[in-house]
């Protein structure tokens, strides 16, 4: 496929492509070429998506904003499931560093100054410069698209359409509350959708932002509302007796990143504004578990966050929407 995609016949590995660590949704692989087409990296990433439309989704963003200068890796090559790998795919510059986390050791006194310090401040820079680009970069792009919502309000019909259909009529009543309660309006930006510590590789003092599979034309505070709940709800497991520290612990990351993004991208997001977005992550991640439930998947996800959190975004659901909201 590299040698087609590449127009370069002779293209040889010198490194076979090896099963990378991370994600729960796609499949990442790395891998080096002996001979890279000119303008190209020897060292790569490949990654396998299982939906086609969202992977099409991802590719156009991902492209976009490389090409605006944005830290993301560049896109080498794409396609569908029928362009040679059997799923959709996406090749791309392997970025330089390590998670933004490594070296942290959970809650340990040490790691708990650099973790107040640095996290929502790395997560506020990054956000903040996403949302000054001109969101007509993928605006006409992500308009064709019709597998998959670009928008808020995409989703949230979206999502009430999968809830019903998952058995799920509390999930579907909190999405038509939130459907008919919307807060004022709002100019779009292009909002990443998923930016939280672990889609962030650190390299000295740059930072480059990982996948883009949640990414949406929407008010910044779709961002600003995703990234402050999972600050505020880490997807930690600890003793029940060590919970509530942790929580407290969330907030305080939470607050000092909202903080940081209003002051770098110079505005003000009204809390209940954040609060209306934060209830929309809930019932998307409420629905997805939802899904994995009406599948019998649930059991080999364990682990991820969406399980761990669950009963908390029931509550913040619920709290908001006056609709009893269930955890599964």
């Amino acid at each position: 496929m590299l040698r087609s995609a590449a127009s370069t016949p002779g293209l040889e590995y010198e490194r076979r492509p090896e099963p990378m660590q991370g994600g729960f949704w796609a499949e990442l692989f790395s891998f080096s070429l002996a001979n890279p087409p000119a303008g190209w990296p020897a060292e790569l990433v490949a990654r396998l998506m299982p939906d086609p439309g969202s992977a099409r989704k991802e590719t156009i963003v991902q492209r976009a904003v490389a090409a605006a200068g944005f830290p993301t890796p560049p896109v080498r090559a794409a396609g569908g499931p029928d362009d040679g790998l059997g799923l959709a795919f996406m090749i791309m510059d392997r970025a330089p560093g390590g998670p933004a986390l490594s070296g942290l050791d959970g809650l340990s006194p040490a790691a708990v100054p650099r973790l107040l310090r640095q996290i929502p401040d790395l997560l506020a820079t990054s956000m903040a410069r996403l949302h000054a680009l001109d969101p007509g970069l993928v605006h006409a792009e992500l308009e064709q698209l019709r597998e998959v919502p670009v928008t808020v309000d995409g989703l949230l019909a979206a999502l009430v359409r999968f809830a019903g259909a998952f058995g799920r009529p509390d999930l579907a009543d909190a999405g038509r509350w939130l459907a008919d309660h919307p807060p004022g309006p709002a100019s779009d930006v292009i909002c990443h959708g998923d930016l939280h510590p672990f889609n962030l590789l650190a390299d000295g003092d740059r930072v480059t932002v990982l996948d883009w599979s949640t990414a949406l034309l929407a008010p910044r505070a779709h961002d600003v509302g995703f990234t402050s709940l999972q600050l505020s709800e880490p997807a930690l497991r600890v003793p029940g007796w060590q919970r509530p520290l942790v929580r407290i612990f969330g907030r305080v990351l939470a607050r000092r990143f909202v903080r940081g993004y209003q002051r770098q991208a110079g505005v003000t997001i009204e809390a209940a504004e954040v609060r209306w977005h934060q209830a929309v992550v809930c019932l998307r991640a409420l629905t997805e578990v939802a899904s994995w439930v009406h599948q019998g998947a649930d059991r080999a996800r364990a682990g991820h966050p969406w399980l761990i959190n669950g009963p908390a975004f029931a509550r913040r659901l619920t709290s908001l929407t006056g609709v009893p909201v269930r955890a599964r």
